[in-house]
């Protein structure tokens, strides 16, 4: 029944569930030291067998450390990792990671400045390596209502196919309509590229019911400073809500991921041989149980 189950999560969660990039949940730490503490660990698995040949792996680790370091006060680091990998009848169609550090000074006032860091990769769209650093600010306007904005350099790299302006090996791409045999020769290779591009996220986060219903919603636009119409566009949902149970939780996700390098086609995934899309759209429900 469990291989069954690939929507639900089992998660080891030490605390409480994921903070996402670029601004964290400060609320519901331990209190370690003088200190307060934050970690998670999120595991999934999941693997069918027979008519038909499935494999999903997820883990994730989460962990936060909010006090004072020296004469800095209210400061805040905290470090986010997660992986996932999928396969069907072999063949990968999820294939992503991250890493994300932050510090964040004055995290619980209205004006908090960070510094930020992510690696990345999902090769599921071509992108091979992106890297992002740089500083910003998260600016408190009313309650439950928050607008942040970052300054980025960003280095990256992408595996991408395009009729013309890359210069590597060939490929000859065959297939048939109507019986007629189209040849048509695309250019495979790696772009690498190093800009700095803006990231801006209003983010509204309100705990209902005595905080047994949190709804967080967040929206990024980040363009390159160099040319604003080639942005990425961020959307993520996440609905929590305690079960009968304090420790027991579901949560819901929803992510929607656009990125304008891929709008009106033409930049060809060398794997398939088809068109990236312009648009990802992702949605959980799982369970959370915390100990």
């Amino acid at each position: 029944m469990f291989n069954k189950l690939h929507v639900i999560a089992l998660v080891l969660s030490f605390m409480t569930t994921p903070i996402f990039g670029q601004d964290a949940d400060t609320t519901d730490f331990e209190e370690v030291g003088g200190n307060e503490m934050f970690t998670s660990v999120d595991l999934s698995y999941s693997q069918d067998k027979g008519n038909t040949d499935f494999l999903s792996v997820y883990y994730g680790l989460s962990f936060s450390v909010l006090g004072d370091v020296g004469p800095l006060t209210d400061t805040e680091f905290s470090i986010n990792f997660s992986r996932s990998d999928d396969k069907l009848d072999g063949e990968s169609f999820s294939d992503d990671q991250s890493l994300t550090a932050q510090f964040d000074l004055w995290a619980n006032q209205r004006i908090s400045p960070f510094l930020f860091f992510q690696q990345s990769y999902d090769k599921t769209i071509g992108l091979e390596n992106r890297m992002n650093a740089g500083a910003g600010a998260k600016i408190g306007l009313f309650k439950g209502f928050s607008i942040s904005y970052a300054f980025l350099f960003e280095k990256e790299s992408y595996k991408l196919s395009e009729i013309s302006g890359i210069d590597s090996t060939l490929m000859t791409y065959y297939y048939y309509e109507d019986f007629y045999e189209y040849d048509t020769t695309y250019s495979i290779g790696t772009t690498d590229s190093s800009f700095f591009r803006h990231s801006i996220r209003p983010k509204y986060k309100v705990k209902l019911f005595d905080g047994n219903v949190v709804f967080d919603y967040r929206f990024y636009f980040k363009p390159r400073v160099d040319n604003f119409d080639d942005y990425l566009l961020e959307h993520e949902l996440k609905i929590s809500i305690v079960t009968f149970n304090e420790n027991l939780s579901v949560d819901f996700n929803y992510t929607n991921k656009y990125n304008a390098r891929y709008d009106g086609g033409g930049i060809i995934n060398p794997d398939t041989g088809m068109d990236y899309l312009d648009t990802d759209i992702n949605t959980s429900l799982g369970l959370s149980f915390m100990f």
